[in-house]
């Protein structure tokens, strides 16, 4: 009969698909330490069965390209032919069928020796923190219960905090389209949500995600201490392995397991960075002090590669990495975590090797990402020049408009780092403009009382809804347009304008303008006048607007075909055939102004049609939302009519609606909203 270890190696080299013996890029979970790792036992622990299969030719060795894994051929290993027939003819236990589903980024399931008290009374927990020291196993905890729990019916959703992602990019995550808390709250009723390294989010995103916890129904953390917040949860602190437990981590072969074991304190990382040629620790002795004087004392050339990773703030691609070629060494320590293609150091390993390095170390790192492209490299660049003591507040000017529109949160992250050093009335200004574009009132306001801004003081005002202290007055003629374009959205879908849109416009002065930004602004005033029109039924008056444009613009202009086509709609009967056929010429259109001819159709037709129509919207880009207030508000507006077509959940899809509505300052579309909010609860 075969061992149990070489079964076990069998069967993970038989999840992978026959034909990778010939490929130069394979997974890593064919080399040693992916085996290891899925089996949950230390490296050598596997060397004498690997030897016995290969020498039964159950399991073939060869050198190869890992993918992901740094750019040397690492030794890789492949089941034979007769390896899968010796593994479909072993004992096969038949696991409970999967009935919930598991949605997120969870780590590789490992065999996890140990923990079967821990699992089981976390099965029915609601609102728990799980804490410990760094690589006691908090994670493959979690991955663990979260298996379990899927196999008991329940929808567990799966996501690990960093310092540079606030709760709308974990809800994201967790495989949510919203990005709101409300709607992310009633979107995940009944599930269970899961946060891995809750001790990374920034100071700047604590208050939103400590909320959300709070307001969750089931919800379970894991945090090395200090633990951010704790009130309203269970602390459950994960304790080292019992040494019988322990001990099922290292060889059979080895002498002396269980004093291995309690040397290093039943700790499931130190057992897995031991090795037999190293010294072991006095029991009961500091951890860190030995990964300090034993563990990074074995380290050859590839400490260039850990002070590399000791310094960053998130897990990175290989291929970012200047030192990348040594990553599969390190892999070989057992000293990296992988998180799908991005990797870092294993925490206990970081937190050692950092505090030995100094500011020049992070100027050094600073100059070699500022040679590379991208947001991430953007956002650790500016890390490293905060560590280094450098000029942070000139670079986070610099970028902090491309930085906006696609990695905000990060952006946040790094300026309010840079603010509790360096306060600066530049500083609190880009810190305000950054809250006011997520639609973070508060924290904006707090900004403001440390700078001069009068135009977000504006801005500000707008997105509290505080009209009677807004004074337009004097005002130029693009911030007069802009907010005739915003009182025009502030409203819900199919309802009228609640504003006097010609007095604002004839507050507009165009006589200092040249004469090409003067033609630009008269166009733009023709769109607000017409939109007015439009809503208001006044089907000459918009055709005479149009007529009027077509004497300053010409044949083909994408903009007056869209006003061509957005009075078509409001002209046709929606019951005639040519209805039929605008709609299917808006619906083959992609881009903001079809989307918007689209909601137009939607507010027309009946309700069985607008339920297949607003299936056909597409949402504008992540990118779009973040760098236009429009895209948030044709968001917006798909969010409240999945709402009301009962398309999509209804309470969450509304609450999307509120906030977004918010964010774009538009606070009376938002109060409606939340009025219907209100009635249907």
């Amino acid at each position: 009969m075969m061992s149990g270890p070489k079964v076990r190696i069998l069967k993970q080299l038989a999840t992978f698909q026959a034909g990778l013996e010939t490929a130069w890029d394979v997974p890593r979970g064919i080399c040693l330490p992916g085996i290891a790792e899925a089996l949950g036992v230390v490296r050598s622990a596997l060397h004498q069965p690997l030897a016995e299969l290969i020498e039964e030719n159950l399991v073939t060795e060869r050198k190869a390209h890992v993918i992901d894994g740094g750019s040397r051929r690492r030794k890789v290993y492949h089941i034979t032919e007769a390896g899968r027939s010796e593994c479909n003819n072993q004992e096969v236990i038949v696991s409970k069928i999967k009935v919930g589903e598991l949605f997120g980024n969870p780590p590789n399931l490992i065999d996890l020796k140990g923990r079967e008290n821990e699992i089981n009374n976390l099965l029915t927990a609601n609102k728990v923190i799980l804490t410990g020291l760094p690589g006691i196993g908090k994670t493959s905890l979690l991955r663990a219960l979260s298996e379990e729990l899927v196999k008991s019916g329940e929808i567990v959703r799966f996501a690990s905090m960093q310092s540079f992602k606030d709760i709308s990019e974990i809800f994201t995550d967790w495989g949510l389209s919203v990005s709101t808390d409300k709607a992310a709250l009633h979107a995940t009723k009944g599930e269970v949500l899961i946060l891995d390294e809750l001790q990374e989010v920034s100071s700047r995103h604590l208050a939103r995600v400590t909320d959300f916890a709070q307001n969750c129904e089931r919800i379970i953390l894991a945090s090395r201490a200090p633990i951010p917040f704790e009130e309203g949860f269970e602390i459950i602190e994960v304790p080292p392995l019992e040494i019988k437990d322990a001990i099922q981590l290292l060889p059979d072969w080895l002498e002396q397991r269980e004093i291995i074991a309690e040397r290093l304190g039943g700790h499931p990382l130190a057992l897995q960075l031991h090795d037999s040629d190293s010294t072991l620790p006095e029991e009961g002795a500091d951890l860190q002090a030995w990964v300090k004087e034993v563990v990074l004392s074995d380290i050859g050339e590839e400490m260039a590669a850990l002070d590399e990773l000791s310094l960053l703030p998130v897990p990175v691609p290989v291929d970012y990495l200047q030192n990348e070629q040594h990553v599969g060494a390190l892999d070989e320590y057992a000293l990296l975590r992988w998180h799908t293609t991005n990797v870092e150091l294993h925490h206990l390993v970081r937190n050692v090797r950092s505090s030995m390095l100094s500011a020049e170390h992070h100027n050094t790192a600073a100059k070699y990402w500022s040679d590379k492209e991208g947001d991430l490299c953007r956002l650790i660049e500016l890390h490293h020049i905060l560590e280094s003591g450098g000029d942070i507040e000139a670079h986070l000017l610099v970028n902090a408009e491309a930085l906006m529109i696609r990695s905000n949160a990060g952006l946040a992250t790094l300026i309010g780092s840079a603010i509790a050093r360096h306060p600066t009335a530049k500083l609190h200004r880009l810190a305000a403009m950054v809250a006011i574009e997520r639609g973070e009132a508060e924290v904006a306001s707090e900004h403001l009382e440390n700078c001069d801004a009068p135009d977000l003081d504006f801005s500000l005002a707008l997105l509290q809804g505080r009209f009677e202290e807004i004074n337009l007055e004097n005002s130029d003629a693009k911030l007069l347009l802009s907010e005739a374009a915003r009182r025009i959205d502030d409203r819900l879908p199919g309802t009228q304008i609640n504003y006097d849109i010609d007095k604002l416009l004839e507050k507009i002065d165009l006589s200092d303008l040249s004469k090409d930004l003067r033609n630009v602004m008269l166009v733009a005033i023709a769109h607000v006048k017409h939109a007015c029109a439009i809503n208001a039924g006044e089907i000459e008056g918009a055709r005479e607007i149009r007529e009027g444009l077509r004497f300053i613009s010409h044949s083909g202009d994408p903009q007056l075909s869209a006003l061509d086509l957005r009075a078509e709609i409001a002209e046709t009967s929606p019951k005639s055939p040519s209805f039929e056929k605008v709609t299917n010429k808006v619906f083959s259109m992609s881009g903001l102004r079809a989307i918007m001819l689209q909601m137009a159709i939607i507010e027309k037709v009946d309700k069985d049609t607008a339920k297949k129509l607003i299936e056909k919207v597409q949402m504008p880009d992540k990118e779009s939302q973040s760098n236009l207030s429009s895209a948030r508000r044709i968001t917006a507006m798909i969010w409240y009519w999945r709402s009301q077509l009962d398309t999509h959940n209804r309470f969450s899809s509304l609450a999307e609606a509120i906030a977004l509505w918010n964010q774009a300052m538009c606070p009376e579309a938002s109060k409606q909203a939340a009025q219907i909010m209100h009635s249907m609860l």
